[in-house]
């Protein structure tokens, strides 16, 4: 994973700096185990039953140097810990009132909004959001240096990704991002230990740029591809590409809105979810 995927690496260096900052060493911690297991038992779970995303199967034997766990390879595993938390920490931002700080840009600390449904459920929908521009790219993995990782035992109507993927994200990122925020009220309540880090200048923008920095690596990928002579003309990159485009612009329209509102809104008060 370290000589061969560096991709992986540097998405989960900028987890632990970012989540450290927000949240304190115990909270990312916590997340990395916890979002690792989960996002590892779904899948070996789906490998073998086809719960939650759907049948589908790795080729282990294409990869004898990666790590495996129980027929997953690890670096899958963890790229749940870390799009989940991006996820959730781009959902604490988009709902909370953000302040000028002279240059700077703060985030309201508000641990009822941090905990609550709504945070739970857009951080889910955000996650899953950028796996629509990943996985159409990841099932061509074989035209690039991912490599043949996997196939769906049946076409998807997504460029050849079926939906229960993606509902397979949504119950996978509800999960993991539940299971957090229980235990950052664990916290808060027995040990009276606030989510503590270390400053970032910008810090509300970071986790939003990474997000960003996700959607250009795989656009980067399908520009590629679209022009390689190595990729078949019966595969649709263009098509994927253009998807690509529509919906990480999408996103950037959507997250432009929610941070000039975030700039001018109150603190909101939720019912916190644990």
């Amino acid at each position: 994973m370290f000589t061969e995927r560096p991709y992986v690496v540097a998405f989960l260096v900028a987890f632990v700096v970012i989540s450290w900052s927000e949240r304190g060493w115990q909270r990312t911690a916590f997340w990395l185990a916890s979002g690792t297991f989960l996002g590892w038992l779904m899948e070996f779970s789906s490998i073998r039953t086809g719960f939650p995303f759907g049948s589908y199967s790795y080729h282990e034997e294409n990869f004898p140097e990666e790590a495996w766990i129980g027929g997953v390879p690890l670096f899958a595993s963890l790229s749940f810990a870390f799009l989940t938390y991006f996820g959730y920490s781009v959902a604490c931002t988009f709902l909370s009132r953000l302040e000028r700080r002279g240059t700077d840009i703060r985030r309201e600390a508000n641990a009822r909004l941090d905990g609550s449904i709504r945070v739970l459920l857009l951080a889910a929908l955000i996650t899953t959001w950028v796996d629509t521009v990943i996985d159409p790219v990841a099932h061509l993995g074989e035209y690039w240096f991912l490599g043949d990782l996997y196939n769906y035992q049946s076409e998807g109507v997504h460029f050849d990704v079926p939906l229960s993927n993606y509902a397979g994200w949504v119950f996978t990122s509800l999960c993991i991002v539940f299971v957090n925020q229980r235990f950052d009220g664990w916290l808060r309540s027995r040990r009276g230990a606030p989510a503590r880090g270390f400053y970032l200048p910008m810090q509300p923008l970071w986790a939003v740029g990474t997000v960003l920095g996700n959607f250009a690596f795989m656009l980067g990928v399908t520009v590629y591809l679209v022009a390689s002579d190595g990729v078949p003309s019966t595969e649709p990159v263009g098509e994927v590409l253009a998807s690509g485009l529509a919906l990480s612009g999408a996103f950037v329209a959507f997250a432009a809105v929610m941070l000039y509102r975030g700039l001018g809104r109150r603190a909101l008060t939720l019912e916190p979810a644990y």
